[in-house]
């Protein structure tokens, strides 16, 4: 009987050590359609096979993400539950927010006080999300997370062995070189680098003075002072504001056009006439045949267009005119390939991205799915950024919807599109 208080002051010691030892585990799975199937049911086996191995150190909770990221199952011990969730996953959507579930997790881990691991399996894309690589990682450092990556489909294992790099996690390698075992070899490595967070411990209270020593308190501030100083500035800050507008306005005023007016008669011109029309009329009056000096005009010409002087073309003349039409095209250069021009159909939106619904399909993986488009209205064309994950920039200004105009160019991803005016001859 004396013995009792020694073994359950041991298991107690042991309960305790265990519950600190716990660490906190989100798995979180692409099942965006980019994963082949077969990959993406290797992934489901090789996470049910590590499961009872997470389970040992603390809960687990299982995320999917495509279009959204889901918490599938919340942080539990239940086996039954992780398992049933991760065999209901199936591909689906048309994104993948890989930054915001890889935030969503490290957050859902913070909440629980302690530092974790995120086993991450993707292929490493990501479409659409509201933060960025960096927000995650430096979320999941701040947090004491670090992240084990494994790649599945086309992986863009750069991507995953950055993001593994910036949290002192680890990149496993690929769903098909992988087994239960390595995975768990690369799991225990990066939870071995967790460092325990620190609190700082308060400074020391500050000594008193000596009684000797303590200065002799100040004498309180006049109120009125402070007011009037308060009072002062800002009466100079309106007069400064009145003095600026002033200047504004004086700068703003344009003069008057000057009076033009007829270099021979004197006689003010109209904004449209480019001669005087009396004396045009003058040097237009008729002679009589042998005289070698002009006729005097008549003392009273009316105003008249200069217009009406001009001879109307000639049908030789209409026979030759050239009828021109003005042709909206894209001009595209990426990188290092020739130029490519694309036209653009009168009166018609434009779409341009990298699925082959747009109008223009360009294969490059920093544009989005649909990028931007071109929408012609009123004899104007217009740009309009359609969400695109890395924006769309005119003339070097990141733009959401602004007017185009000729020879500009649009920055999309690694593409450069001129938008130029081209004349083509009308039969």
């Amino acid at each position: 009987m004396k013995r009792m208080p020694l073994v359950i002051a041991v298991l107690t010691a042991t309960i305790l050590s265990l519950a600190a030892a716990a660490a906190p585990t989100a798995v979180l799975v692409d099942t965006s359609r980019s994963i082949p199937p077969a990959q993406f049911d290797a992934a489901k086996g090789l996470v049910a096979e590590a499961l009872p191995s997470l389970l040992a150190r603390g809960p687990v909770a299982l995320y999917a993400f495509n279009d959204e990221a889901v918490q599938v199952v919340g942080f539990t011990q239940d086996l039954g539950a992780l398992a049933e969730g991760l065999r209901n996953l199936r591909p689906g959507g048309r994104y993948t927010l890989l930054h915001d579930c890889v935030f969503t997790a490290v957050q859902a881990i913070q909440a629980k006080g302690s530092e974790g691991v995120v086993l991450l399996i993707s292929d490493g894309r990501d479409e659409n999300s509201a933060v960025t690589l960096e927000d995650g990682a430096s979320r999941a450092a701040e947090a004491h997370v670090a992240l084990v990556a494994v790649g599945v489909g086309a992986a863009e294992e750069r991507t995953l062995r950055r993001m593994a790099a910036l949290t002192g996690g680890r990149y496993a390698g690929r769903i098909q070189d992988l087994t239960a075992r390595d995975l768990g070899v690369s799991f225990e490595a990066a939870a071995a680098s967790l460092v325990p967070v620190k609190v700082p411990e308060p400074p020391p209270p500050p000594r008193p003075a000596p009684e000797e020593e303590r200065p002799a308190p100040k004498a309180a501030a006049d109120p009125r002072l402070f007011w009037f100083v308060v009072l002062a500035a800002a009466v100079g800050l309106l007069v400064l504001a009145a003095i600026a507008a002033a200047v504004f306005l004086l700068l703003r005023r344009t003069s008057p056009p000057p009076e033009r007016v007829c270099d021979q008669c004197g006689r003010e011109l109209k904004m449209w006439e480019s001669e005087c029309p009396d004396c045009l009329a003058s040097k237009l009056a008729i002679t009589k045949p042998g005289d070698e000096t002009q006729s005097p005009a008549a003392p009273s010409v009316p105003e008249i267009d200069p217009a009406l002087l001009q001879k109307a073309p000639s049908s030789e003349m209409l026979d030759h005119t050239l009828v021109l039409d003005e042709v909206p095209v894209l001009v595209l250069r990426r990188g290092n390939n020739p130029p490519r021009a694309f036209q653009i159909p009168s009166g018609q939106v434009v779409s341009v991205g990298r699925d082959k619904i747009n109008t223009i399909s360009v294969a490059d993986q920093t544009l989005s799915g649909q990028h931007f488009r071109i929408v012609p209205k009123e004899g104007a064309f217009y740009l309009v950024d359609l969400k695109s994950t890395n924006g769309t920039y005119l003339n070097g200004e990141r733009v959401t919807l602004k007017e185009l105009k000729p020879d500009g160019v649009i920055h999309a991803g690694q593409c450069d599109f001129t938008f130029r005016l081209e004349q083509r001859r009308l039969n």
